[in-house]
């Protein structure tokens, strides 16, 4: 429906002659306010006449009725008088006001139309756009007859989807890159010459998971092992790094030392490896949880007598999480020599 502010009446309309008759009958008057509501209402629809509530959705009387403020039997009575008199008829789309483009702005009307078209247009273009960019998709914009190019059509919905998509990016930070293996980091401008191989070799490279999942098996034998690394895994452990790295915790460590440190803390464990009796809940799953991980990095699982308390008490009211204890550092010593990396 276009927006119409006015519409044209002619000033010697109480001259015509079926005005005369009309409001020579009982309630003439009354029938005459339908009559210029009724054109008013067509002015409004912008429909060529028609009297729409929305586009092929056509008044009835009882909503005239409504809308008029007049009773039901009064708007019946005009609509059954200016049909008899040829003033409107009653189509399959609704009520047609006879002549009504010839008394107005014909040329007007049809650019309000088409301005009103091409603005639906566009915005079904748009929202179609959004809809193709949230599936991964670029959108071919359909042309159709619009008086404004197809190109700059296709700009401006292209530039609010190519928006969408670089906030969408700026989102992501460099461990969620695809599906299958991501970027695990970008070599530091600043790093020195003699920095650690297997820490310079995993910047420049990817993510092995099946490296992950392999040293998980190796490492933690009294948990449940698993059978794949599901995207749900893969981006778990994506969250954890990048946890890890924003709160700068095992810094010096590459993100493979990174995940077997937490793998060997919690076969270190006896509460959470199940040796204890106490709980058999620890799995793959709950160790790469961001929370978890940080509660085992912290010492909250230690065995008694191992440097903190056992169950679930802290080892300390500061825990120092950046720096793993002496039987960690044994167990990636052996780490790094079994991947055939040097020591550091």
């Amino acid at each position: 429906m276009s927006e119409i502010n006015w519409i044209r009446l002619r000033v010697d309309m109480f001259d015509d002659e079926k005005i005369k008759m009309i409001q020579s009958l009982p309630d003439g008057d009354s029938l005459l306010v339908v009559w210029i509501r009724l054109i008013m209402l067509a002015g409004k629809c912008n429909a060529k006449g028609l009297v729409l509530v929305d586009e092929e959705f056509p008044y009835n009387d009882e909503m005239l009725s409504v809308i008029f403020g007049k009773p039901l039997n009064t708007v019946r009575l005009a609509i059954a008088t200016f049909e008899r008199y040829k003033m409107i008829e009653r189509t399959e789309k609704g009520i047609y006001i006879t002549n009504f483009e010839k008394h107005q702005n014909a040329e007007g009307l049809d650019k309000i139309r088409e301005q009103n078209r091409i603005r639906k247009q566009r915005e079904r273009e748009r929202k179609r756009a959004l809809l193709l960019e949230e599936s991964g998709d670029v959108p071919a914009l359909p042309c159709g007859d619009l008086s404004v190019t197809c190109h700059d059509m296709s700009r401006d919905n292209m530039r609010e989807v190519t928006q969408q998509r670089e906030n969408k990016k700026e989102n992501k930070d460099i461990y969620n890159i695809s599906s299958n293996e991501d970027i695990v980091g970008e070599e530091s401008a600043d790093a020195p010459g003699g920095q650690e191989p297997e820490k310079a070799e995993t910047e420049k490279n990817t993510l092995a998971y099946g490296r992950i999942m392999e040293d998980y098996h190796k490492t933690c034998v009294d948990l449940p092992g698993i059978k794949a690394m599901s995207e749900k895994r893969r981006r778990s452990i994506r969250t954890l790094l990048n946890e890890l790295k924003k709160l700068k915790v095992l810094k010096e460590l590459t993100p493979y030392e990174q995940l077997h440190t937490i793998f060997q803390m919690a076969q270190d464990s006896d509460f959470l490896s199940g040796r204890s009796g106490r709980w058999d809940g620890c799995s793959f799953d709950w160790l790469i949880n961001k929370s978890n991980a940080l509660k085992v990095l912290e010492g909250n699982y230690v065995n008694k007598g191992g440097g903190g308390g056992g169950g679930n008490h802290a080892r300390n009211n500061e825990p120092n999480v950046s720096r793993p204890d002496e039987s960690t550092n044994e167990a990636l010593a052996r780490f790094r020599r079994n991947n055939g990396k040097p020591e550091i």
